[in-house]
């Protein structure tokens, strides 16, 4: 029956959508967890937060990352991002870790993971060829660094990508079909390397609406995005069709 809710929550959202786009988690353009070409406005802003269900996160093992007494668990991240120019945007996260402080017996959120994301827009969709992105997240990090046991310094979520992004209109649809490949330098995403991309859709009726399908490397996810009132940015998605993740923010533009 959760699972049922949630889907139905996703389905809800998806119909009353308005115009966005987000690799929201880390607060750039995207899709959901894969990048896109398409960027925001020279000037916006947004500051929010995310929740990560547990298949969401990187795998890790030992004391530190996403794990506590060989159990992963859900979490959630907050960031703010800029664009200053409309051919770079730029955010920093930090996602929150569950552990045990000495003198404590019950665990609590009480670290967290910092990471800054870039990226570049060197090309821009034209009439017969798509726009092209290159960009990282977690990309200042140790990501081959490890400590005693196995467990690595810092570098979670660090991966590297190219990406080309292009819409059509059939039908006066918009169709926006996005591939990139990403290259992950450590094992906690892996999973996620590889050929990955995804579509969105924005049918003619309702012109508005903006429904995502992805592949990540590792599963297959579906969601919507939602601009309220020109500032309160919504995402939730389905983690290959069983695994609630969503968030919001404040969006604004400074110019």
């Amino acid at each position: 029956m959760t699972t049922l809710r949630h889907l139905i929550a996703t389905l809800c959202m998806m119909m009353a959508a308005l115009t966005a786009g987000a690799q929201h988690f880390t607060g750039m353009t995207g899709l959901i967890n894969t990048p896109s070409a398409d960027m925001n406005r020279a000037g916006d802003v947004m500051i929010g937060g995310y929740f990560l269900n547990k298949h969401f996160t990187p795998t890790t093992t030992g004391k530190s990352g996403f794990e506590l007494d060989g159990e992963k668990y859900n979490t959630c991240d907050f960031y703010a991002s800029i664009t200053p120019f409309s051919w770079v945007e730029l955010a920093y996260t930090f996602t929150l870790f569950k552990s045990v402080d000495d003198g404590y017996t019950k665990p609590s959120y009480n670290r967290k993971d910092r990471y800054l994301s870039i990226k570049l827009n060197p090309l821009r969709e034209g009439r017969w060829y798509p726009a092209v992105a290159i960009g990282a997240n977690d990309f200042l990090g140790s990501p081959t660094k490890t400590h005693a046991g196995g467990s690595h310094d810092a570098g979670y979520f660090s991966n590297f990508y190219i990406v080309a992004t292009k819409h059509f209109a059939p039908w006066s649809q918009d169709i926006a079909v996005n591939l990139a490949y990403r290259y992950c330098p450590n094992g906690h995403t892996k999973k996620w390397q590889g050929v990955v991309g995804g579509l969105t859709w924005r049918p003619k009726w309702v012109p508005d609406l903006r429904a995502i399908v992805e592949y990540t490397g590792n599963e297959v996810n579906i969601g919507a995005d939602v601009l309220l009132w020109k500032h309160l940015f919504l995402q939730a998605c389905m983690q290959n069709g069983k695994h609630f993740s969503g968030g919001a923010c404040l969006k604004m533009n400074l110019f």
